[in-house]
């Protein structure tokens, strides 16, 4: 318990009475306490543990395989990416060729239909002789609204006949 003897020491130091030779003299130290006592400082630190060659190597190794590791890691998560942004892509591509294949078959429809030169007045005429069919509205079909909600059952008051 070093800590212990450390703060014995301390307070030792602290309670001890103070002899003084005179009022006049200046304080000066005894050669005695120049000293620190061995028992405040700190011990000495441990020098460090050198590493055989042995634990040198296989800490070498440990760290070429690590790094091997990594590698390897990063190459996968690039392979990943690669595939990822390949199959984006391809189904962008295939958008893409069904978009022009709608628009290929809309131009189609517009080209089939004849670019006759026949003045609108006449068209406007067949359109008025043609009679508009109007749209009749039936009637919705009329639901019958729901029965009513039971009423509470009430107590009825029994009835005396007094004869």
């Amino acid at each position: 318990m070093p800590r212990v003897k450390k703060a014995m020491v301390e307070l030792e130091m602290l309670t001890a009475p103070v002899i003084t030779k005179g009022e006049d003299e200046p304080l000066q130290a005894s050669k005695g306490e120049d000293e620190i006592p061995a028992t405040l400082c700190d011990p000495p630190k441990k020098p460090k543990k050198i590493a055989t060659e042995k634990q040198l190597e296989a800490m070498r190794l440990g760290r070429e395989k690590r790094d091997e590791q990594i590698k390897l890691r990063r190459q996968a998560e690039e392979e990943e990416k690669a595939t990822q942004k390949k199959l984006l892509e391809d189904k962008i591509v295939k958008k893409a060729i069904s978009i022009k294949k709608k628009e290929i078959k809309k131009s189609t429809l517009l080209d089939e239909i004849s670019d006759d030169d026949t003045p609108i007045e006449e068209i406007k005429t067949v359109m008025k002789a043609k009679p508009i069919p109007k749209q009749v509205a039936t009637p919705a079909p009329k639901t019958q609204p729901p029965p009513p909600a039971p009423k509470a059952i009430e107590k009825q008051k029994p009835t005396f006949y007094f004869v």
